[in-house]
C-alpha cells in the first residue's frame, strides 16, 4: 500500500510539472500554425504575381514582333514603290526587281502594280485573276468606308482580307513621281502577305523552320488574341471580335497591348490558360515542409521544458545547502578581510600554489582566487628576492613549524610592495599533505627602514663631498690666475678692445683698443651713447640700439657687426660681442670685446656673392637635367609618359612584387583606322588624332595611374590596385568618348580604339609579361572586329600560340613545297560531260597528313600569304593541265579561287602575264562578300585587264552574300555558282527550290551560267537540270581529287557511268 501512495504522489508530481510545458508547446505550436499560413498566402502570392510579370513581358515581346515585322515590310514596300518612281518607263527592270523581290520575301502572296490605282499586273503572273482592271482601294474603302477620294496619299497595312482563297494582309502605299518639276501621285502598289507567315514570323504561330522556332518559341501556355480597334477607336464603336484567337478571352481578364502602325491600330490580349488563380505548383510540397517543420520544433520544445522544471528543483536544494556554508565562510573572510591579510596553500607536489584573492591582489594579479603555478608565482617577484621566497616555500614544505620571509614584488604601475608570508606544513583528516600560510603587506615598514638607512648613507657622503670641495676651490684659485694672464695675452695679439657697461644706464666704459676701433684718440674712460652712435654708419645705428635690448638676464649673449666711418672715408666693420655677469653684490654687468672684422665681412661678401651665383647655375643645371629626364621619359607629341618610364614602372613593379603581393592593370590600348586618317587628311591630322586621344586617356585615369605612348598609335595604361569590374568600366568610356567625332581644318576625323586588359595579383608576378598578355588580348579584340575590348585569359594565350604555331609551319610549308592543288570534276547537266574542273587547295602537313582550307586558311589570311597560295595553286593547276593533256585527258577549263586581298593587289596583271593562259581555259572565282563600288579603282581594273588576258570570272557562294543585280550588271560574270547551302536542301523544301529556281532565271536573263556546288545524289542532279542549270558539282559525282587520283578516275569508265 505505501509503495502504490508512492507511485501515486509521483505520478501527479509529474503531472504537475508538465502542465508548463504542455502550455509553451501549445503557444509554439500556435505561432507555427500562424508562420505556416503566412507562408502558404506569401507563396501563392508570389505565383500569382509571377504570372502577371511573366504575361506582361511576353506580351510586350510579342507586340515587338508584330509592329516589327509590320515595319519590315511597310519598308521593303517603301523600297520598291521608290524604285518605280524613279523608273516608271522601264517595266523590264521594275519586273526583274520585283521578282528579286518576291523571292527575297517568301511571305510575300504577289505585288500589284496600279497607276492611276487601276491594277495593271500583278507578280508573280496568275492566269484570269479577276483584279486586273479593278481598283486597287476596293478592300480599304470597304474596310474604312472611306471615299474615293480619300487616303489615295498614305500607306496603309490593313486585314487579314481574302485573296486568291487565302488569308492574307495588305499594304496599299501610293507612288509618287515628278514631272516637269511636279510631284505627282502616279498610283500605288499593293503587296499581298501570306497570314500563315506572318503569324510564323512574328511568333503567334509555330514556325515551320528550326532557326524562327529558336528565335520565336510558341507561347502555348498563353491564350492570345488580336483585334483591330482602329475603326471602333475612331467612330467610338463597340470592340469587334478578334481577327487572331479565341472571343471568350475577355471574360478572364487579360492583358492588353496596343498596336499602333501605318493606317491601323491593334489591340492585342494575353491571359494564361491557367487562369490567373492557377495553383502553385509547390503548394502540397510547401505545407508538408512547414507541417514537418512544426513537428521538430514542438516536440523538443515539450521535452526541453519538462527537463528545465527539474533541474530548477534541483538548484533550489543545493543552493539551500550553499547559503549555510557561505555564512561561514563569510565571518573567516570578514576577519582576513578587515587585516588584508591573504591564505595561500602549496600542494604536497609543491607545483601549484593556491591563492583567495586578498593574496592574489597583493602579488599584483586579479583580486580572484584561483591556482597559480609555482613558478609564474616566482616571476612575480622580483629576480633580486626570488631565492629567498623559493627556500622559504622549500623549508615551511618540510620543516613542520612555521617559517617567515619577506620578499619584494614589482607592481604594474612599476612601484615595489613588500610581503611577509608565514606558513606551515600540515596533513589534515584525510591524510592529505598541505603547507598553508598567510601573507600581508609590510611596505609602510620597510619603507621607514629604507628611509632611515638612505639618510645616513647621505650624511657620510656629503662629508666627503665637502671635503672635496675645498680642495677644488683652492686648485680652481691658481688655475684663475693663470687663465687671467692668457686672456690678456690674446687680447693683445688680436687687439681687442675691451668694454664694460650695465644694463638701463646710458654710456659704457672703454679701454684705449675701442677708441682706436671706432677712430677715436686713444684713452680709458667713460664713453657716451650718443659720441658711440656718432662713430657708426647711419644705416646701422638703429641696429646698434636694438642690440642693447638683447643684454636682460644672466647669461644673456649678443654680438653686432656694424660699419664705423674712418676719417680717410673708408669703412671698417666691427664686431662686437657682450654677455651678462651678475656681480657678488646680485648686480648685473655687461662684458664685452670688439674687433676689426673687415676682412673677415668682404670674404662673407665674396663667398656669399660667389654662393649665391653657384645656387643660381645649380638651380639652371637642375632645371636643365629635370627637362632631359622628362624628355626622356615622355612622348614629345602627347606629353604622355613614354616606353622608357612604362619600363621603368614595369621594372618596379616586378622588383617589389618579390617581396609583397601586387595588384595591378595593364590596358594595351591600340587606335582604329589610324593609318586612314594618316593617308587621306596627311601627319597633322593623325598627330591631332593621337592628340586627342592622350586627353582622352589622361582625363578618365587616376592621378596615380600611368598613360604611356609606345609606339606609333598604341598607347599603354598601368593602374594599380583594381579588378576587372573597374576596368571594364573604364575601357568602355575610352571606347564611347573615342567613337566622338573631332574636328580637323573642316574635316570630320573619327577612330575607334581596340584595348587588351590584363590583370595581375599576387607575388613574382612578371609585369612584361602581362604587357605580353595584355598584347595579346588586344590581337584578340581586333581580330573579334575591332572598337571592343578584351580580358586576357590562358585559353586565349593558347589559341595564340597555336595560332603562332600554324603559321609558322605555314611559312615553312609554303618554303618546302608542302601546299598543292586538289581538283573536283564539273559536269554538264545536260550531257553529263566533264566541263571542267575547280581547283582546291590542300597541305601535306609533315605530321598531320592532307589538310583541308578550314584547318588553315583563316591564319594563312591573317598572316597576309593567301595571295601566294592563290598563286601556287594557279600555277599547279595549270602545270597539271598541261600534264593531262600530254596523257589524253581533256579537262575544258580550270576555276580558281582568287581572295581579296590578291584581287586588290597592283602587282597582279604582272605576275597573270607571265603564266601563258590561254584564252577560257582558266576562270577566277570571286566569293560573294568581295564588295564592289566606284570607289574600289584597283579591283575594278585589275577585273576589266583579268578578263581581257581571256580569263572569266565565276561569282562563288553566290544567295549568301551581298551582290545586287546592279553589281551583276556592272561585273558581267561568266558564271554564277549557287552556294551550297542553298543548293543542299532543294529536294525537300519548296522555298529553297523557288530561290534557286529564281537566281537560275535571273542568270538566264543575263546572259549568264549556273554553276551548283554541293550536289550530293542524283536527285539533286535530276532537279537541277530540269530547273535549267548548267553545271553540276558535288560528291555525287566526285570528292575532291589529287592530280593521280584525278588523272586514274579520267582514264577509267567510273564517269562515263554517271552519264
Amino acid at each position: 500500500m505505501l509503495s502504490r501512495l508512492s507511485d501515486s504522489k509521483q505520478l501527479r508530481r509529474v503531472l504537475k510539472n508538465s502542465r508548463v510545458s504542455f502550455v509553451v508547446s501549445s503557444l509554439v505550436a500556435l505561432v507555427v500554425i500562424v508562420v505556416g499560413f503566412g507562408l502558404d498566402q506569401a507563396n501563392t502570392a508570389s505565383h500569382v504575381r509571377e504570372l502577371h510579370i511573366r504575361t506582361e513581358n511576353e506580351t510586350n515581346l510579342i507586340r515587338a514582333r508584330v509592329m516589327a515585322e509590320i515595319n519590315m515590310d511597310l519598308s521593303v514596300v517603301r523600297d520598291l514603290t521608290n524604285l518605280i518612281s524613279v523608273s516608271t518607263a522601264n517595266g523590264e527592270e521594275m519586273e526583274r526587281q520585283i521578282n528579286w523581290l518576291l523571292i527575297q520575301n517568301p511571305s510575300f502572296i504577289h505585288i500589284a502594280v496600279a497607276p492611276d490605282f487601276i491594277v495593271r499586273d500583278i507578280h508573280p503572273p496568275q492566269s484570269g485573276n479577276e483584279r486586273i482592271g479593278r481598283d486597287v482601294r476596293e478592300a480599304l474603302f470597304f474596310r474604312q468606308a472611306m471615299t474615293g477620294a480619300a487616303g489615295d496619299q498614305s500607306a496603309r497595312f490593313y486585314g487579314p482580307i481574302s485573296i486568291d482563297s487565302r488569308d492574307a494582309f495588305a499594304i496599299f502605299f501610293p507612288v509618287f513621281v515628278r514631272e516637269n518639276g511636279e510631284r505627282r501621285l502616279w498610283g500605288a502598289v499593293e503587296v499581298a502577305i501570306d497570314q500563315t507567315m506572318f503569324y510564323q514570323a512574328t511568333g503567334l504561330m509555330p514556325a515551320r523552320d528550326r532557326e524562327n522556332r529558336e528565335r520565336y518559341p510558341h507561347l502555348d501556355h498563353l491564350s492570345i488574341a488580336i483585334r483591330d480597334i482602329g475603326a471602333a477607336a475612331a467612330t467610338n464603336a463597340a470592340l469587334p471580335a478578334p481577327f487572331f484567337g479565341s472571343s471568350d478571352i475577355d471574360d478572364k481578364h487579360p492583358m492588353r497591348q496596343k498596336i499602333g502602325f501605318a493606317g491601323g491600330k491593334w489591340e492585342l490580349s494575353a491571359v494564361p490558360n491557367s487562369g490567373w488563380d492557377a495553383i502553385p505548383e509547390n503548394r502540397t510540397e510547401l505545407r508538408l515542409i512547414i507541417l514537418a517543420a512544426g513537428f521538430v520544433i514542438i516536440v523538443p520544445i515539450f521535452f526541453a521544458t519538462l527537463l528545465l522544471g527539474e533541474r530548477n528543483r534541483n538548484i533550489m536544494a543545493l543552493e539551500t545547502r550553499e547559503a549555510k556554508l557561505l555564512e561561514l565562510s563569510q565571518r573567516l573572510n570578514l576577519a582576513l578581510e578587515s587585516s588584508n591579510i591573504g591564505i595561500w596553500e602549496l600542494q604536497d607536489d609543491s607545483s601549484s600554489l593556491l591563492w583567495d584573492m586578498r593574496a592574489a591582489a597583493l602579488h599584483g594579479k586579479p583580486a580572484e582566487e584561483g591556482s597559480w603555478a609555482l613558478d609564474e608565482w616566482l616571476a612575480a617577484v622580483l629576480p633580486e628576492d626570488r631565492d629567498i621566497a623559493e627556500v622559504h616555500f622549500f623549508s615551511c614544505s618540510i620543516a613542520g613549524a612555521a617559517c617567515t620571509a619577506q620578499y619584494r614584488i614589482m607592481l604594474a604601475d612599476g612601484g615595489i610592495r613588500h610581503l611577509r608570508s608565514v606558513g606551515a606544513f600540515y596533513t589534515d583528516a584525510g591524510g592529505v599533505s598541505k603547507t598553508i600560510g598567510i601573507v600581508w603587506d609590510v611596505t609602510a615598514d620597510a619603507e621607514i627602514t629604507d628611509r632611515l638607512r638612505k639618510a645616513k648613507d647621505m650624511s657620510e657622503v656629503k662629508n666627503a663631498e665637502l671635503e672635496l670641495a675645498l680642495e677644488e676651490l683652492s686648485s680652481r684659485e691658481g688655475q684663475l690666475a693663470e687663465l687671467s694672464s692668457r686672456l690678456d695675452l690674446a687680447l693683445d695679439s688680436y687687439q681687442c678692445g675691451i668694454w664694460e657697461a650695465r644694463p638701463g644706464r646710458g654710456g659704457s666704459i672703454w679701454n684705449e683698443r675701442m677708441h682706436e676701433l671706432y677712430g677715436l684718440a686713444p684713452r680709458n674712460g667713460f664713453m657716451t651713447e650718443e659720441i658711440w652712435l656718432g662713430c657708426i654708419h647711419p644705416e646701422d645705428r638703429a641696429l646698434a640700439l636694438e642690440s642693447a635690448r638683447h643684454f636682460k638676464k644672466n647669461g644673456d649673449t649678443h654680438t653686432l657687426v656694424c660699419r664705423v666711418l674712418v676719417d680717410d672715408g673708408s669703412v671698417r666693420y666691427v664686431r662686437s660681442v657682450g654677455k651678462v655677469h651678475q656681480t657678488g653684490t646680485g648686480e648685473m654687468k655687461v662684458m664685452g670685446i670688439a674687433f676689426d672684422a673687415t676682412e673677415d665681412v668682404l670674404m662673407t661678401i665674396r663667398l656669399k656673392a660667389a654662393k649665391d651665383e653657384a645656387v643660381a647655375k645649380n638651380i639652371e643645371l637642375e632645371l636643365a637635367k629635370n627637362r632631359i629626364e622628362h624628355n626622356s621619359l615622355h612622348d614629345p607629341l602627347t606629353a604622355l609618359a613614354n616606353r622608357r618610364k612604362l619600363d621603368i614602372a614595369l621594372e618596379n613593379l616586378t622588383h617589389d612584387g618579390r617581396r609583397e603581393r601586387q595588384k595591378f592593370s595593364i590596358l594595351h590600348i591600340d587606335l582604329d583606322r589610324f593609318k586612314d586618317i594618316n593617308d587621306t587628311l596627311g601627319h597633322a591630322a593623325g598627330d591631332a588624332m593621337l592628340v586627342h586621344a592622350s586627353k582622352v586617356l589622361a582625363k578618365n585615369v587616376r592621378g596615380s595611374d600611368v598613360v604611356a605612348r609606345i609606339g606609333g598609335d598604341e598607347f599603354v595604361i598601368l593602374a594599380l590596385d583594381v579588378g576587372d569590374k573597374e576596368m571594364a568600366q573604364l575601357s568602355t568610356r575610352i571606347i564611347e568618348e573615342m567613337r566622338q567625332p573631332i574636328d580637323f581644318q573642316g574635316f570630320s576625323c573619327r577612330c575607334g580604339v581596340s584595348i587588351g586588359i590584363a590583370l595581375a595579383n599576387g607575388i613574382h608576378v612578371d609585369a612584361r609579361k602581362m604587357l605580353i598578355n595584355a598584347d595579346i588580348a588586344l590581337y584578340r579584340a581586333k581580330s573579334m572586329g575591332r572598337n571592343r575590348f578584351e580580358f586576357f585569359n590562358h585559353n586565349l594565350q593558347a589559341d595564340i600560340i597555336n595560332t603562332k604555331r600554324t603559321a609558322d609551319e605555314i611559312l615553312a610549308g609554303i618554303d618546302n613545297g608542302e601546299f598543292t592543288a586538289w581538283y573536283q570534276p564539273q559536269f554538264s547537266a545536260r550531257t553529263m560531260e566533264l566541263t571542267g574542273v575547280e581547283a582546291l587547295v590542300r597541305w601535306n602537313h609533315p605530321s598531320k597528313g592532307w589538310l583541308a582550307p578550314d584547318k588553315f586558311l583563316r591564319i594563312a589570311d591573317e598572316i597576309n600569304v593567301v595571295q601566294m597560295l592563290d598563286r601556287i595553286v594557279l600555277e599547279t593547276a595549270l602545270r597539271d593541265k598541261v600534264r593531262w593533256t600530254a596523257r589524253g585527258i581533256v579537262v575544258p577549263k580550270v576555276s580558281v579561287n582568287v581572295s581579296a586581298r590578291r584581287l586588290h593587289d597592283g602587282s597582279l596583271l604582272e605576275s597573270l602575264a607571265d603564266l601563258h593562259i590561254r584564252p577560257g581555259e582558266i576562270s577566277f572565282e570571286l566569293v560573294e562578300s568581295i564588295f564592289l563600288d566606284e570607289s574600289e579603282d584597283v579591283a575594278s581594273q585589275n577585273l576589266e585587264r583579268i578578263k581581257a588576258l581571256g580569263i572569266d570570272i565565276e561569282i562563288d557562294d553566290f544567295g549568301t552574300g551581298h551582290t545586287s543585280i546592279v553589281s551583276l550588271l556592272k561585273l558581267k560574270p561568266k558564271r554564277l555558282k549557287i552556294d551550297r547551302q542553298l543548293v543542299q536542301p532543294i529536294v525537300n523544301a519548296s522555298q529553297e527550290r523557288a530561290l534557286v529556281s529564281s537566281i537560275i532565271e535571273i542568270a538566264r536573263s543575263l546572259g549568264v551560267e549556273t554553276v551548283a556546288e554541293g550536289v550530293e545524289t542524283a536527285a539533286h542532279a535530276a532537279l537541277l537540270r530540269d530547273l535549267g542549270c548548267d553545271i553540276l558539282q558535288g560528291y555525287a559525282f566526285s570528292r575532291p581529287l589529287s592530280f593521280d587520283d584525278f588523272t586514274e578516275e579520267a582514264t577509267g569508265t567510273g564517269w562515263r557511268l554517271a552519264s
